[in-house]
């Protein structure tokens, strides 16, 4: 006689099914199949809000520390506690956006505005200044530089609005919307900008 053996799944309410699992990476895949095919003003917008989602994180005390500027520059290499975090904090913003969306942005990780623009590959390099360009400053007084997102177009004197990490706005230092001007200023002066918007690919 031959017999028929019915196995019965058991449920465990504590870990996740297979069907679940399964639902998930399809979710995934569909993500990273829409970054694949986006276009590169979908990605400088997710840039662009990413960046925003820190606006108004403020120095305490100044000396560029507070948590979140303290955690940020204890996650980027080379970079030590108190240390400018201008390029530290898109650094990390592009972080984030590797991780939400299964990409890997072709492009340096360095805490130093200068250093960051020349090791970048000659191909992201531009002369145009548009939404969600990154533009270098040097500043006048010594070796070191500063990085602005733009965020908006030059206007007819070459002002824009930039979006910025360690910049004073008013009486606060922090991370803020602020005005600058395509020929740099009395404290710096211009020095390259990057179009990042096919620096990516996906994972």
């Amino acid at each position: 006689m031959k017999y028929k053996y019915r196995f019965k799944q058991k449920t465990n309410n504590h870990f996740p099914s297979l069907v679940y699992f399964q639902k998930f990476a399809g979710l995934l895949l569909e993500r990273r199949k829409f970054i694949k095919t986006n276009n590169t003003m979908d990605i400088i917008k997710e840039i662009i809000i990413q960046a925003r989602q820190f606006e108004g994180e403020t120095e305490t005390g100044g000396q560029n520390r507070s948590p979140f500027i303290d955690k940020i520059n204890i996650w980027m290499p080379l970079a030590e506690l108190g240390n400018p975090y201008c390029m530290t904090g898109i650094c990390y913003t592009l972080h984030l956006l590797e991780e939400q969306f299964l990409i890997k942005f072709d492009l340096p990780k360095h805490p130093g505005a200068i250093d960051f623009y020349e090791l970048a590959k000659p191909k992201y390099k531009t002369h145009l200044f548009e939404i969600g360009n990154l533009v270098f400053w040097k500043f006048k007084t010594g070796p070191h530089g500063h990085v602005s997102i733009i965020v908006g177009e030059p206007d007819e004197n070459g002002n824009f609005p930039a979006f910025e990490f360690n910049v004073v706005v008013g009486d606060e230092a922090g991370v803020f919307e602020t005005v600058r001007n395509t020929k740099g200023d009395s404290d710096l002066d211009f020095y390259g900008l990057l179009n990042i918007s096919t620096a990516w690919k996906a994972k």
